[in-house]
């Protein structure tokens, strides 16, 4: 195992009566999302959040296979499974590209170490946790892997199955490195490539949204009461880059911390490009140029 250089990590891994070993999974860099994604698969049986290193892991059962190093010396493929209880993660990758490219980061840690929020009266009973060896300590963890979801091997009601790679996985790189798609654009919608930053347009389907409803409302905000036709728009960083996503409001609600537009599906409907000639030309026009990502003249006729 490679860790960190931390003496209480360091100990614990050579104590023979280590506590438990936690695992979490942290997906980030989602495509037309800022949203990250923290769980836990249910250690000791634990069906309920953790807290480690001041962020709140929730329960969502998860199986992962082939974390390992290889002894052959090839790049290890790793999958995982995450439950799909009630459909919950098909609707969250709706109009997110099924997460593919979304950065996958295995943290690990030991149960003693986790942030005191998970143990009960830890400050006014900080005695008796001492005395179970608990210590509270975000900084003591194994170095954590980063992996890339590089394709959606199953998909039904009981669970989603991703393959990952690594970084230096080259299998699959495409030389020059803009893949030659003939029907489909390969730019981030309102991204650099695409350079769309106009108002609401359509979904993902090209159904067009009614303009004469529209009400520009600005940035989110939780608190907030929205009705049918709101408009808002979240932000979405990538690396030095930043970018904005709107939302339509579908149905009146107020605002809350847990449902972001991004998740919410019932009350909101994402402004986003099918990527298609056709999406491109309901934004941009039909006699105008368009920045369209594709390459259309590769089509055999």
């Amino acid at each position: 195992m490679a860790f960190l250089k931390k003496e209480s990590v360091n100990a614990e891994l050579f104590n023979h009566t280590k506590s438990a070993h936690v695992e979490f999974l942290e997906i980030s860099e989602i495509p037309n999302s800022g949203d990250v994604i923290r769980l836990h698969g249910g250690v000791n049986s634990i069906n309920e959040s953790i807290f480690f290193g001041g962020k709140e892991y929730f329960y969502i059962p998860y199986e992962g296979v082939d974390f390992g190093s290889r002894s052959d010396g090839r790049v290890s493929r790793p999958t995982i499974k995450i439950i799909n209880y009630s459909g919950f993660l098909s609707k969250f990758m709706l109009g997110k590209d099924d997460l593919i490219r979304s950065r996958v980061t295995r943290i690990r840690t030991f149960f003693r170490f986790l942030d005191k929020e998970n143990f009960l009266n830890y400050d006014a009973d900080k005695g008796f946790w001492d005395k179970m060896g608990i210590s509270p300590d975000p900084d003591a963890r194994l170095r954590p892997d980063v992996w890339y979801i590089n394709q959606k091997i199953e998909e039904n009601k009981f669970y989603i199955e991703y393959e990952l790679s690594n970084a230096l996985d080259l299998e699959g790189a495409v030389l020059p490195r803009r893949q030659i798609l003939n029907n489909y654009c390969t730019w981030k919608y309102r991204g650099k490539g695409c350079k769309y930053s106009g108002g609401v347009a359509a979904d993902s389907n090209d159904v067009k949204f009614d303009k004469t409803s529209l009400n520009p409302r600005g940035e989110w905000a939780v608190g907030e009461n929205y009705i049918l036709g709101d408009v808002v728009y979240v932000w979405t960083r990538e690396g030095q880059d930043q970018r904005s996503i709107m939302y339509v409001c579908t149905e009146p609600h107020t605002s809350s911390k847990g449902l972001r537009p991004s998740i919410n599906t019932s009350n909101w409907a994402m402004d986003a490009c099918s990527k298609t000639l056709n999406g491109c030309r309901l934004r941009f026009g039909e006699d105008n140029e368009l920045p369209f990502g594709g390459f259309p003249s590769s089509r055999l006729y």
